[in-house]
């Protein structure tokens, strides 16, 4: 492995990260934020920015040779990318609101892999030994924008964004960086176009567009410019990090509500389909895909089934703000389809506490934490491209039992599948069962916790989802954890958002042999 060319490209990484603290400078001017504040956000993107030119200075290419990226070094950038990532990012954290270091990795942690999860209230305690009165609310602007800011670098992936201008810097080769980077099952007909770079600027394209559209809707809709842009990152990236310590609930406006609905859905949905239905007008494309149409009768029944618990059993439904709201079939339909779709959207927005609703409503909940939004979007899960392949494999075998000569036969769009990827599928589920269940089980062991506030913290995490059940629901933090905890699910954050095998790949001693 050539670690001269791993190096460079983190380092370029380590630089994009720098510039994008500086842009929380001027915003922390505008609001009107101490001038400490700005200040130390300008230095921490000094400091970044400083180490990550005099990184890529000294592992540039020799005597004009082009830097390559091979296998081992698109899956080595993409990880220790990350790992940087996750350093540098936390460094304003620790610096402007005094947080822990396990507090500052978690958060940032949190707000890289779009899992929205925070360790930010009232009760945590600071390095100084204080406390954040407000709880978010207490950060300084040009913090909570660096918040937001993180979840949307990294919704669609620092890597992806780093391949627009990796072709012009003298580094080749990036296919392996792409594959590494973009999430979900891939097939002959994902990549968009033939150049890789052609693919990462359409990709940034459409996530931009969406977050514009978005922003301007949430204004209109009556929340303040900067609130409108925040929280147009994290629905877009389905981060859910939110301005506010009620979330959404803050704002008790069914249209924000509804919008912001809207656009988890759309944020969950293969980007690919979007780009194609746009710019080839093929306006049908979604409801010629498979995965798709599956992800769309999941929430649809979902929210159906949840609308009618929650109508049948309370005559009014209390928000995150603890405003009784009367319960009509229209009021439950909003907040049931608000909880259903920002939990399989990963996206973790909450306007009531669900844990409080119907035990049916939790179920389908902590269901759908599992099976998370469609592949090539910025949702966590297992994807619902692996959950239908699943099903399919399962009805080939039970078909098999009858005609044991006969051929397996899994499609997908109707594109026959072949065996490798079929056992590549089974593979991740296991993987991914298995991890889940070894973090809820070392989790009782670091810190103590209920049974039910274990496996929800495991499964909240692995999948980016944000909120979970019990101790962890969307009316409380993780801050109560310890440092070995927040670490153990920091680690758990960031393979669950590169799909286990770009981290794991990595931890083989093969992967360093020559």
């Amino acid at each position: 492995m050539n670690l001269r060319t791993v190096v460079h490209l983190v380092s370029i990484l380590v630089t994009f990260l720098g510039f994008s603290m500086f842009v929380c400078v001027p915003v922390g001017i505008l609001m009107n934020d101490p001038d400490r504040f700005v200040w130390q956000m300008a230095f921490c993107g000094f400091v970044t920015t400083l180490l990550g030119i005099v990184g890529a200075f000294f592992s540039r290419g020799v005597h004009g040779k082009r830097l390559r990226s091979g296998v081992r070094e698109g899956f080595a950038t993409v990880a220790f990318g990350w790992l940087a990532a996750l350093i540098f990012g936390a460094l304003p954290f620790m610096l402007i609101s005094d947080l822990k270091v396990a507090d500052a990795i978690f958060e940032t942690a949190s707000g890289f892999t779009t899992t929205g999860a925070s360790v930010i209230d009232s009760e945590l305690v600071l390095r100084n030994g204080g406390r954040l009165a407000k709880g978010v609310e207490s950060l300084p602007y040009c913090l909570l924008f660096w918040r937001s800011l993180i979840v949307w670098l990294g919704g669609m992936g620092i890597v992806v964004f780093a391949l627009v201008i990796l072709p012009f810097l003298g580094v080749g080769g990036t296919t392996q960086l792409y594959n590494a980077e973009v999430p979900g099952l891939k097939t002959n007909s994902d990549q968009l176009t033939p150049r890789i770079a052609s693919s990462a600027k359409i990709l940034w394209l459409v996530f931009l567009a969406l977050t514009v559209l978005e922003t301007v809707l949430l204004f209109l809709g009556g929340m303040t410019l900067f609130d409108a842009v925040c929280h147009s990152f994290c629905t877009i990236a389905t981060g859910g990090f939110s301005t506010k310590n009620a979330s959404i609930a803050y704002y008790s406006n069914p249209f924000i509500q509804w919008v912001i609905v809207v656009f988890m859905f759309l944020s969950a949905c293969n980007f690919a389909l979007s780009i194609k239905a746009v710019t080839g007008k093929r306006w049908l494309i979604f409801f010629q895909d498979e995965e798709f149409k599956f992800f769309l009768i999941l929430v649809l029944a979902a929210v159906g089934l949840s609308t009618l618990l929650l109508w049948s059993e309370f005559h009014e439904i209390i928000s995150m703000t603890g405003t009784a709201e009367p319960n009509t079939f229209l009021v439950s339909l909003r907040y049931a389809a608000f909880q259903v779709v920002s939990i399989v959207t990963s996206t973790g927005f909450s306007t009531a506490d669900y844990n409080t609703w119907p035990a049916g409503i939790v179920m389908i909940l902590f269901f759908l934490m599992f099976i998370g939004g469609c592949a090539g979007s910025t949702a966590g899960g297992i994807k619902c491209v692996r959950a239908l392949l699943l099903g399919k494999h399962a009805v080939s075998e039970i078909r098999r039992c009858i005609f044991p000569r006969s051929i397996p036969d899994v499609r997908l769009n109707g594109e026959r599948l072949p065996e490798a990827t079929i056992n590549k599928t089974l593979a991740f589920v296991f993987l991914y069962m298995g991890i889940f269940f070894a973090v809820a089980l070392l989790l009782p062991l670091l810190c103590e916790m209920e049974v039910t506030t274990a496996l929800s913290a495991s499964i909240t995490c692995i999948s980016n989802i944000g909120p979970g059940l019990d101790q962890v629901g969307p009316a409380v933090t993780f801050g109560w954890m310890s440092a070995s905890a927040k670490y153990l699910l920091s680690f758990a954050m960031v393979i669950g958002r590169l799909e286990l095998y770009t981290l794991l790949v990595v931890l083989l001693p093969s992967f360093w042999r020559r």
